[in-house]
């Protein structure tokens, strides 16, 4: 595995686990700072569990060397369409901006994981 993936996929992890504690629903203060909407508990409860448990695979992949591509393009297009949500609804006036820049780093991580998947693919086909 690559040094600069590896060490996209701690820093992932550490984003997702973090992250996660932002949709606590105890945790307004976390949501506000991103300007995310309250929701029922039930929603917040299931972000914050499925985010963590992403930090979690995410982390174990790192740990272990592991190349799971089916995993990382799911991952890829889940990062890339929460920034896209968090834009245009931003665009929209339903999020403030800093919603949207909150997200970056998921852009990132998509745009990262996107540049492995295509590399790995053209090393594996010759």
């Amino acid at each position: 595995m690559e040094k600069w993936f590896r060490i996209a996929l701690f820093a992932t992890a550490a984003m997702n686990i973090l992250g996660a504690f932002s949709f606590v629903p105890a945790n307004r203060t976390g949501r506000e700072l991103f300007g995310f909407p309250e929701a029922h508990p039930l929603y917040l409860w299931i972000l914050a569990t499925w985010i963590f448990a992403f930090g979690l695979c995410y982390l174990w992949m790192a740990i272990k060397q592991s190349r799971e591509r089916l995993f990382i393009v799911i991952a890829a297009a889940g990062k890339f369409s929460f920034f896209a949500l968090l834009l245009i609804l931003a665009l929209l006036g339903e999020l403030p901006l800093r919603a949207a820049l909150g997200g970056v780093g998921d852009l990132i991580f998509a745009v990262l994981f996107v540049v492995w998947l295509v590399k790995d693919s053209k090393f594996k086909d010759g």
